[in-house]
């Protein structure tokens, strides 16, 4: 595939990256290039067909075409999260076997642990390790890697393009571990034959074009990243990778993306942004604003369910739009055709915003463990609060507890060398235990209510799902954070982090003064305002679900403290442990009134 795509589009640019500050692009032609060389590089270092090729790198264009590169010689990739430990890369290296070690630069092995069985190690940014610990390893950069290939390539002909035709689909491809929300991460072995048909299921779900420019942020090392990768090259669209987090904003400008792939909490800050910004407006901007929602809300509305839409209404979308909705477009770059969210819930209430000023957030799911996808929503047929149909070619029911199994061409091989668990996980007919609880809707619309081993019971009896809680109180714009908590407990509790800009906005206008974050999450009048917030939000909840206490953490839930996964999931066991008093505290004391 990423052969005859290379020659298909040639001169045109497979990626836009930037390099010391200034964007540049990479043609499919110059793509090739690299990739054999890099390719031809590892294969006269030993590595071949079956062989592991670790990657411990940040996103880089860099890293995309090693990983052809490996494809292309019958290696298998084996990503590893850029903010893992020394201790969680030991355990992947050893595990998976890997012989190379790929790193973007050499001071990510300052310390390292034990590098299990690799023996050499590739460095993209330089070849200086000077460590005693990796001293005995080979360690050369990427450009030698590069020039050792060119020289190989010379005496060995077209072994490139023959080693690449040897390949069959049922050939292995790539280990990807799991973030490990519980106990170890797992790793994931799947062939060429599984994601061929996952590219063809999700082309067939929705349509992408070759004129298609993406924007891609996602880590690499993260199963819906990869799948990104390789589903640019299979639609033949343009891949712009940013900068880091911190610049997508910015780098959304100037790559101007029709297509953009993400986990919710990228559109969750959007829509906080916009709403915060809406509400420190003047009077009149206030009241545009809302009107502007109104309009919206009515013509996406009509427009799902296939209504009428007046002369009457279109024109005031389009008053809307030149009022309102063009100053949100332009923030995504101004190009935005398409979006797609997947990782963890989206809440309703986002997506059915950014479908009323005009942007369409498809939100898929799926586990590494099926390849990355399973549902999609469908452009012409998307249902918010819902992870949409199956994928053509999947199947999916729902067992006797609730948990959302799968069947299909997309299901893993198995756990690299774990029989036991590849036995744990797949039942005699095929079936995937996803360990997610769910329901099927009459139209075939899949819903996800709540990971299995998140399920709160209540000393009452009620069984109660926490992340469509924790989705809905950080609709709040001053809720970063929420984790709900009250397993045997008589009611719900919740630890909550605070976006420091909007509440500095706020105690400015208020005239309130803050020394320190501490400060903030302590400050009577803050716990008051988000009191009286989350009040409101227990009157869409029943009576049961409703959040009964609260307590304000005073820094962000981060992967640096573990309390995240890569992907931004809460570890919510590492939670409770770390913030124990504090849990204990809400149980002790008599709860806030809250509200039903």
């Amino acid at each position: 595939m990423f052969l005859s795509q290379s020659r298909r589009y040639d001169d045109r640019a497979l990626y836009r990256f930037a390099r010391e500050g200034a964007w540049e692009k990479m043609t499919w032609r110059d793509a090739r290039s690299r990739v054999g060389e890099i390719a031809l590089g590892l294969i006269s270092l030993g590595i071949g067909k079956g062989d592991r090729v670790a990657m411990f790198s940040g996103n880089r264009v860099e890293w995309c075409l090693i990983d052809w590169a490996n494809i292309c010689i019958g290696a298998l990739t084996v990503p590893v999260y850029a903010s893992s430990t020394m201790a969680q890369l030991a355990h992947i290296l050893e595990h998976s076997g890997a012989t190379v070690l790929v790193v973007d630069s050499a001071d990510r092995l300052k310390k390292p642990d034990s590098l299990g069985s690799v023996r050499q190690i590739v460095s993209i940014e330089d070849a200086g390790v000077s460590e005693p610990a990796v001293a005995s390893i080979s360690c050369i950069s990427l450009a030698e890697l590069r020039r050792i290939g060119r020289e190989y390539g010379q005496n060995h002909g077209d072994l490139f393009e023959r080693t690449a035709s040897s390949l069959r689909p049922e050939d292995d491809l790539t280990i990807i571990y799991t973030s490990g929300t519980t106990g170890e991460p797992k790793g994931v072995l799947t062939t060429h034959r599984h994601y061929l048909f996952m590219l063809e299921a999700v082309s067939k779900a929705i349509p992408w074009s070759d004129r298609d420019v993406d924007l891609l942020f996602l880590p690499l090392a993260h199963s819906l990243g990869r799948l990104e990768h390789f589903l640019a090259v299979a639609e033949g669209f343009t891949c712009g990778l940013v900068r880091s987090l911190e610049t997508i904003g910015k780098d959304l400008l100037e790559v101007r993306p029709t297509i953009l792939v993400s986990v919710p909490r990228i559109y969750e800050n959007a829509y906080a942004r916009v709403r915060s910004r809406a509400e420190a407006g003047s009077r009149l901007r206030r009241s545009i604003f809302h009107w502007a929602v109104t309009v919206g809300a009515r013509w996406s509305v009509h427009s799902i369910e296939g209504k009428r839409i007046s002369l009457l209404l279109r024109a005031a979308h389009g008053l809307a739009h030149r009022l309102v909705y063009f100053q949100i477009h332009a923030a995504f770059g101004g190009n935005l055709r398409l979006a797609v969210s997947g990782g963890a819930p989206l809440a309703p209430e986002i997506a059915k915003f950014f479908h009323s000023v005009g942007i369409l957030i498809l939100e898929g799911y799926g586990l590494t463990e099926s390849s990355t996808v399973s549902h999609a929503n469908r452009p012409e047929r998307p249902k918010f609060g819902t992870v949409g149909l199956p994928l053509p070619g999947v199947e999916c029911r729902i067992g006797r507890d609730g948990e959302i199994l799968l069947r299909g061409q997309n299901i893993l091989k198995g756990y690299y060398r774990d029989p036991e668990g590849t036995r744990a996980a797949l039942d005699e007919e095929g079936w995937l235990g996803t360990g997610d609880i769910g329901e099927i809707d009459g139209d075939g619309f899949l819903r996800i209510t709540d990971r299995k081993k998140d399920i709160i019971v209540t000393s009452g009896g009620k069984n109660i799902a926490p992340q469509m809680i924790e989705n809905l109180l950080q609709t709040e714009p001053l809720i970063a954070q929420a984790i709900v908590l009250g397993d045997g407990e008589a009611h719900l509790v919740a630890l909550v982090t605070l976006d420091r800009d909007r509440v500095l906005d706020w105690a400015k206008r208020e005239g309130v003064e803050f020394q320190s974050a501490e400060e903030i999450a302590s400050h009577p009048r803050v716990t008051a305002l988000v009191k009286e917030r989350i009040r409101e939000k227990n009157k869409q909840l029943s009576a049961f679900e409703a959040v009964r206490n609260f307590r304000i953490v005073p820094h962000h839930f981060s992967m640096e403290r573990a309390e995240l996964t890569p992907t931004l999931k809460l570890r919510r066991q590492v939670i409770k442990e770390r913030y124990k008093g504090l849990i204990e505290e809400m149980a002790r004391r008599p709860r806030f009134d809250l509200g039903d």
